[in-house]
């Protein structure tokens, strides 16, 4: 299976990127296309810790 790095919140709507497979995860935009408050990279088990869901999008 290819690495999907477009990545959506199932919960919020946020959309994140992972431009490298077992990397960190980037904020793209907010669900309502808004900035995001940080572009900090963090770890999937970091965001997943933190009540993310995230799916591939589309």
């Amino acid at each position: 299976m290819a690495h999907v790095r477009d990545l959506v919140d199932a919960r919020t709507g946020d959309v994140f990127d992972q431009p490298t497979p077992f990397g960190l995860v980037y904020p793209v935009r907010t669900a309502d296309d808004a900035a995001t408050p940080g572009q900090r990279g963090r770890t999937w088990e970091y965001l997943v810790a933190t009540g993310r869901d995230l799916r591939p999008a589309g």
